[in-house]
């Protein structure tokens, strides 16, 4: 169980290092990343990269509530 949420988000995280990279080596891509940073607006891959991120912590911290606490 915890080797899937692992995965899920380690793929989560290397999709939005994929899609930050790929605008980046894109003409403009860094005044576009530094405006991301500024505005919060980012292109349509890099916001379902961040999205599906936003997913998978959802899912482990769902996960992480419903387990039983050790004492």
């Amino acid at each position: 169980m915890v080797e899937s949420h692992v995965e899920t988000l380690r793929r989560a995280i290397e999709s939005l290092i994929n899609a930050k990279l790929h605008d980046a080596i894109s003409p403009g891509g860094l005044d576009r990343l530094a405006a991301h940073r500024r505005t919060g607006v980012a292109s349509y891959d890099i916001r379902m990269a961040e999205r599906r991120l936003e997913q998978a912590i959802g899912e482990v911290l769902n996960v992480a509530a419903l387990e039983p606490q050790e004492a």
